[in-house]
Order: C-alpha cells, then structure tokens, then sequence
C-alpha cells in the first residue's frame, strides 16, 4: 500500500503534535482500505520508540505470550520484538501499514486517540486507576488469543478468526476504543470494592464503553463526510455508525440502533447494557434531527413523531425529505451531527465522577448523565431512557 506524504504539514512545527495514521473502521471494510492522517495532540519531542510516552507504552512480544490474568499481570519481561521508531521528522505516519511494527504504532494512535477525546470532554486529564502500582499503560501489541481486553494496568490485543482469516484487533479502532472506555470509567468512577448482586456495573461499564467507540468514531472527519454521503443524512440507515467491533463485513459484535428495553433483557452483563446504549444513539439522532429542522433540512414534523412507530411509506417520505436536503446543504448536517455527538459525550464524561460503583444502578447513571446534559441534550435523554424502561 503506498501512502502520500504532504510534507506542508511539518511547516508548524512540534507545538501541533504528532502524526500518525488511524483507519477508522478496520481495513477489510468496503471504503476504510486507507487510513487517516490524524494529529494526536502529544508533541513530538514527548513520545518515543515503541511508541511509548509519559502514559503509556507499546510492548510487541517475540514469542506466543499468554494473555494477563488474575495471576498474569504487567510489565511484560521477556523478548521484545524491535520498538517501532518514529521517521527523521519524528512522526509515525512513515510506516507501511502491512508491516508488523504498524501494528504497535495504530495500537498506540487509536489508544492515544481515544483518550485525547475524552479528556477533553472531561477537562482535564485522565489518572490511571491503577497509576499507584503502574505508573503507564501497557499496550500488548498482538497476542495469539482471539479477544481483546483491558485490566490493572494493560490493554491487550488478540486476533479474530472468522472464515480462517486471522484478524488484528490492532487495526480495530472500534475494539480499542471499546477498551479504553472501560480504562476511562475505571479511572474515573474508582474500582468497586463489592458489587450487589442486583447491581449494574458491569452492565453500566459496557454501555459506556460501546457509547465511548460510538462517540470517538464520530471525531473522524472523513469518517462523517463517507457515513453521511452513504446514508445521504439519514443515520436512522444501517451504517457504520452502529457498528462494533467489526470481525468481518457481515458480523457484528453489537448494535447501538436497538429496540431493546428493560423488561426484555436478562441479567447477562452486555444484553442488560443495551437499552442504555440504545437511549444513547436515539438521543444523538434526536439532538442531530431537531438541529436540522432548525436549519431548515427536514420536515418540521420529523419532531412529532416517534420514528420507532413510522410506518414504511411514511419513513420513506422522511428519507426522501431528508436526502434532498443533504444534497443542497451537506456541511449543515455534518455540523449538526457534531454538535449532538459533544453533547451527548461531554454528558456522559461528566457525569462519571458523580457514581458510586458500589451501588450502581443503570438508572441512578442515566440521572447522572441528564444531570450533566444541557437542556436540549437532556429532553431527549430523558424521554428516550424512559422509553427504555430505564428510568
């Protein structure tokens, strides 16, 4: 694969970051078989070979390394392959991304990346739970284990094997992503000392951590530009938008745009997380739907409907409204859609600290998170997470 450099961007000097290159969903997906140039906001004179910096640090093991466990924890001692180096302008975007050392390199960006995003929603930056015993993240670049996981202290990266096609979860910013938010919400809530039987914590950690791949999927310009020409602004479409964790162009791990509610699900840990996580992405729809009628791109009647009860003639004379619309006015529905991703994620950062992870329930996080949310933001959060049987 061949990569254009431009090499204008060096003209700013370090003070602008460092950069690298992220594909936003994994390569094998129709449309996402080149990677983004993005700028992680670290400089470069902050992060070394590895890539390694004062938060964080990439190990890629020489040989078949067992995954960490209750016994199994980090740093990593044993052979190493060589650490990724940055090119002479000390960026990381010179690396052929089929090489092996590119894995350690878009491990370290999407992480990176990821958190960037959530600090800022936060406002200030995110300390380790684990900081007292491990004062960096370790990220274990690949590990021969078809998972992923994040724990005390690491964020682990295996491969899936769907169809005999072994596939990284290095080059899957969506699994990444979705381990980092629970690193985040750890950090942030503290670690329980006891969950209650009839608790949501865990349930709690993978909405959170789903809602956190959703929401950092949204901070790719071009990611938004291709999700809205597909769908021509109507992300009520199947798309990459409610997709996670990608493991092949057919199968999905789960799905934000969901029906379930409360009553339905069972006390597994990711089914009870879906109803929150489906409130989440209505919200976003709702908050972006109620821009555009504001800026005159849809049916003022778009609001006075429960789209989950239209009937198909009446979606399509929505859809239709709304393609039309996007072809006069595109960046009005990509600001739209921007503005209804902040608010919905700077709601959700905020209201991390307010929880108790001893007592947690789904409904006690949803008002944390209508307690943080601006107005508009927590109408719709509110109705839809009673629409969930949530609150």
């Amino acid at each position: 694969m061949r990569l254009l450099r431009d090499d204008s961007l060096d003209d700013e000097g370090a003070r602008l970051g460092t950069r690298f290159w992220i594909f936003p969903q994994p390569p094998f997906i129709p449309g996402y078989e080149q990677p983004d140039r993005v700028w992680l906001s670290i400089p470069r004179d902050e992060i070394r070979a590895g890539p390694s910096d004062p938060t964080m640090y990439v190990v890629d093991p020489a040989y078949d390394k067992q995954p960490y466990g209750l016994d199994r924890f980090p740093p990593f001692d044993g052979e190493r392959r060589a650490p990724a180096r940055p090119g002479p302008d000390r960026h990381f975007d010179n690396l052929d991304p089929t090489s092996r050392p590119f894995l350690a390199v878009h491990a370290y960006a999407c992480a990176r990346f990821v958190l960037d995003i959530w600090q800022s929603y936060l406002g200030r930056p995110v300390r380790w739970f684990f900081d007292q015993t491990f004062p960096r993240l370790e990220i274990v670049a690949f590990v021969e284990w078809d998972n992923a996981q994040a724990g005390y202290g690491f964020l682990e990266l295996g491969c899936s094997g769907i169809g005999g096609v072994r596939r990284p979860y290095a080059l899957n910013f969506d699994a990444i992503a979705h381990e980092v938010g629970h690193l985040i919400m750890l950090s942030e809530t503290g670690i329980p000392r006891a969950v209650p039987r009839d608790g949501d914590f865990f349930s709690f950690s993978e909405a959170f951590s789903d809602v956190v791949s959703l929401i950092s999927f949204l901070h790719f310009d071009s990611a938004i530009d291709r999700l809205l020409r597909r769908t021509r602004g109507n992300l009520l479409l199947y798309n990459e938008l409610n997709r996670f964790a990608e493991t092949s162009p057919e199968t999905q791990i789960r799905l934000a745009t969901n029906f379930r509610q409360m009553h339905a699900v069972t006390r597994e840990v990711h089914d009870r997380a879906l109803p929150f996580v489906g409130a989440i992405f209505d919200s976003i729809v709702d908050l972006y739907h109620r821009d555009l009628v504001a800026n005159g791109c849809a049916d003022t009647r778009l609001l006075d409907f429960d789209l989950r009860d239209l009937a198909r003639d009446e979606f399509e004379r929505f859809r239709q409204a709304t393609s039309d619309a996007f072809s006069v006015k595109p960046l009005i529905f990509k600001l739209a859609l921007t503005e209804a991703r902040n608010a919905i994620g700077q709601a959700l950062a905020l209201s991390l600290r307010t929880l108790d992870p001893d007592t947690m329930t789904l409904a006690q996080a949803a008002r944390a998170v209508l307690d943080k949310a601006g107005d508009a933001a927590a109408e719709r959060l509110e109705a839809n997470f009673a629409w969930r049987e949530i609150i």
